[in-house]
């Protein structure tokens, strides 16, 4: 009995030891007066090393923004994606702005951002509808959780980046500080002047970390593409936070640069985008539609010299941004047809009508085909290492519908024939089923999809995220 009683001992500490260290692993807490709320946020900031992300309508608590004011002062990189420009105004937040202490966006779109979210240090995350206001009440009902799930901190993390890519840098004019809200840390900093001129000319945008980067006098940063992106780009020596600090001396400053165009086309919402490509590294140009006829005849592989005003910088998913773009001069107008081999290389091509996260594929089956199929001379490790230059790209076929799949575990697939039967299973959301089920086995129409499985032996290529745009 002894023996029985050490060992029931030995696996209920195992299994104690487990659920704590679950518990911990997946840590959460819930909060529901402000007074709470207020100081688990403050508590969060004061222990950051790295980052404190955060997406508000506005932020006017004076503790809060001491104390990321404290955190920025220690090295912390500061990043806020605002709703409306007015926040940056007046109040506390334009004190931050005017003085390039915090990476502030603002989100230009029609409807309202209801996001109250913040991600410190990429370990824990506070989410819940708690306004980051000075004035909200003893008595507000609030709620706010904090959590360091890994699950959703990607996904959160993940959702302000994107927020913070698609923000704009405001020119702000009337960013002053309202006098009645000025607190202890807020106070305007003095900035070094950097506008003495250095030569005939040419006058010093921002000089730091041994980096000293100036401005011609026609208005554009002396400095081609390699030579900014040594400064700037993923593989630099600065750190995230010295390049912050460089860039918010960037922003709006106008480059002319020279690559090769990855595509070209118009959405409603984006208007007219350009992407031109730097070896491995992107730009991405939004187009003044004024200056359509410098880029109405502009195709993908031209190389063009292109110009506008720096508006993002380039992380390891987003490219470099520009706004206000033209350009100002298109060569190799006469292109060669690309064969299977250059398709594989660099299958990028022109979109019709989307934004830049919807990149569409100029190649229609047989050109895939020619890369994947059964026919093809390349070995599966080849046909592997290509197919990463497809996944996730959109394409535009006509083909034939062989089958129609509704059911509850696969939802809707549309079978297509190109060349024999199953060539192509279309995958479609429940929101086109009543769209979709119009059209007839047997009818030949042209569709579109996201590529997410390339053809094999005995299975066809899967397209995600159909539609069908019209009959033949």
């Amino acid at each position: 009995m002894g023996w029985k009683s050490v060992y029931i001992s030995v696996i209920l500490g195992i299994v104690g030891v487990f659920l704590f260290v679950q518990e911990r692993a997946l840590a959460s807490e819930v909060y529901f007066t402000p007074t709470e709320i207020k100081g688990q946020i403050i508590r969060a900031i004061e222990e950051c090393k790295e980052s404190v992300d955060i997406a508000a309508l506005d932020i006017t608590s004076h503790e809060i923004l001491n104390a990321l004011v404290k955190a920025q002062e220690r090295g912390v990189r500061i990043r806020i994606v605002v709703d409306r420009k007015r926040s940056l105004r007046k109040g506390l937040l334009s004190n931050q702005y005017k003085n390039k202490e915090f990476a502030i966006k603002v989100l230009v779109q029609k409807g309202i951002m209801h996001n109250n979210f913040a991600v410190f240090d990429c370990k824990l995350l506070t989410t819940g509808s708690y306004y980051w206001n000075e004035n909200v009440g003893k008595f507000s009902r609030d709620n706010a959780i904090f959590t360091d799930e890994t699950k959703l901190l990607v996904k959160y993390q993940k959702e302000f980046d994107r927020l913070f890519h698609e923000g704009v840098t405001p020119d702000i004019k009337e960013a002053v500080p309202v006098a009645a809200e000025k607190v202890g840390k807020m106070d305007e900093k003095p900035t070094a002047d950097i506008s003495k001129d250095i030569s005939a000319g040419v006058r010093t945008v921002v000089s730091n970390y041994g980096v000293v980067i100036t401005e011609t006098s026609d208005g554009y940063i002396n400095m081609d593409f390699e030579e900014f992106n040594n400064v700037f780009g993923v593989a630099s020596d600065l750190t995230d936070e010295q390049k912050e600090a460089m860039w918010s001396r960037c922003v709006g400053k106008r480059v002319k640069w020279r690559g090769k165009v990855n595509y070209i086309g118009w959405g409603l919402v984006t208007g007219w985008m350009l992407g031109v490509t730097h070896g491995d590294t992107g730009v991405e140009i939004k187009l003044n539609s004024d200056n359509k006829s410098h880029f109405s005849d502009v195709k993908y592989g031209n190389t063009v010299t292109y110009t506008g005003n720096l508006d993002s910088r380039v992380t390891r998913v987003f490219p470099y941004k520009l706004k206000d773009g033209d350009i100002l001069k298109r060569e190799n107008t006469s292109l060669a047809p690309s064969n299977a081999s250059e398709l594989a290389v660099n299958p990028y091509a022109m979109p019709v009508s989307q934004g830049p996260k919807k990149i569409s594929l100029i190649e229609t089956f047989e050109d895939l085909d020619n890369i994947f199929g059964k026919g093809s001379n390349l070995s599966d490790a080849q046909k592997d290492e290509a197919w990463g230059k497809y996944k996730g790209k959109y394409v535009s076929w006509m083909g034939q519908i062989v089958y129609k799949n509704l059911n509850v575990a696969s939802g809707l697939r549309i079978g297509m024939m190109q060349k024999e039967k199953g060539d192509v299973e279309v995958k479609f959301g429940m929101a086109k089923k009543d769209k979709v089920l119009k059209f007839q086995e047997g009818e030949t129409v042209l569709y579109t999809g996201r590529l997410t499985e390339r053809r094999g032996s005995h299975s066809p290529y899967i397209l995600e995220d159909g539609d069908i745009i019209t009959i033949k």
